[in-house]
């Protein structure tokens, strides 16, 4: 067996619950000494009393006061073991660094980069983002950040799925998990489990694919012990962790295809009931006004 690395052995550690609480920590507890204007006394800051200082010159505060209000408005929780709730906070901290960037004099910003602190935050961000797949867009003009998915249909089933299973559809593209097949098994697994009773019942018209994920699940040494004993499959037994891991990189995107085809179809219902109402003919015993 090939030795790991040091860092290799790292990358494979890192945890998204666990990298966001030291986010969340360094950026609620970071505290540096300010001189202020005119009076050149020194007094104790937190990153959000700097932005609550230029609050009102941000263009996207609405009619929000400070800090606080927006952290209200958008329903900011400790609930870390949601991942919309993590997006959320992310998006916040970038937004509100953006603002004392850019909206804050050079000199009031000298003590907070010369903190180490926050220098690990906007680093620790940054890995997080690319470890989640998401992608910040800045608009300059705007004044604002937003963070986007780089794989669409993973957010999209992420977000119509329990929070266990959304973690497990985004823990999946972790560039840490390349070669941990067990790990990849495991989380698809979780997924195929959460989604069960839909590939049980197929979508009209996309059976094959339905039928096509359930085999990949039980032949693919995923469900059962595909290597070994009364379920083994001679393909399956010599082929490498290489090719097999590719395998269950595809089942990961059917199966995503197949919760996003469900997803779709009942929109497609509602949305042909909603225009059979609007091109529905008029009552022709209705007289007219």
């Amino acid at each position: 067996m090939t030795r790991k690395n040091i860092f290799e052995i790292l990358e494979e550690q890192y945890d998204i619950k666990e990298e966001f609480i030291k986010i969340f920590n360094l950026f609620n507890n970071m505290k540096f000494l300010r001189t202020l204007p005119l009076t050149f006394q020194q007094d104790v800051y937190t990153i959000e009393k700097l932005a609550d200082d230029i609050f009102v010159q941000w263009k996207q505060r609405g009619s929000c006061l400070n800090c606080e209000e927006i952290k209200r408005k958008i329903n900011l929780s400790k609930d870390f073991d949601n991942f919309e709730n993590i997006i959320n906070h992310l998006e916040y901290y970038l937004n509100i660094i953006h603002l004392i960037e850019h909206k804050t004099d050079k000199i009031a910003q000298l003590p907070l980069r010369r903190c180490s602190e926050y220098w690990l935050l906007t680093e620790n961000i940054n890995i997080l983002i690319e470890h989640l797949h998401y992608k910040k867009i800045v608009f300059d003009n705007e004044e604002k950040v937003i963070l986007v998915p780089k794989d669409p249909a993973a957010i999209a089933v992420a977000e119509i799925s329990s929070d266990d299973v959304a973690f497990a559809i985004m823990k999946y593209h972790h560039a840490s998990l390349k070669g941990n097949l067990n790990e990849k098994k495991r989380l698809l697994l979780s997924i195929a489990h959460e989604y069960e009773p839909l590939l049980e019942k197929p979508v009209d018209g996309f059976t094959k694919y339905f039928d096509d994920a359930n085999n990949m699940l039980n032949n693919a040494h995923i469900r059962h012990n595909n290597k070994s004993g009364r379920d083994r499959k001679e393909l399956i037994a010599n082929m490498s962790d290489e090719e097999l891991e590719h395998w269950y990189d595809e089942l990961y995107q059917l199966l995503l295809f197949c919760v996003l085809v469900k997803d779709n179809k009942e929109r497609k219902e509602k949305i042909h009931a909603f225009l059979a109402e609007i091109n529905a003919k008029p009552d022709k015993k209705q007289g007219t006004a």
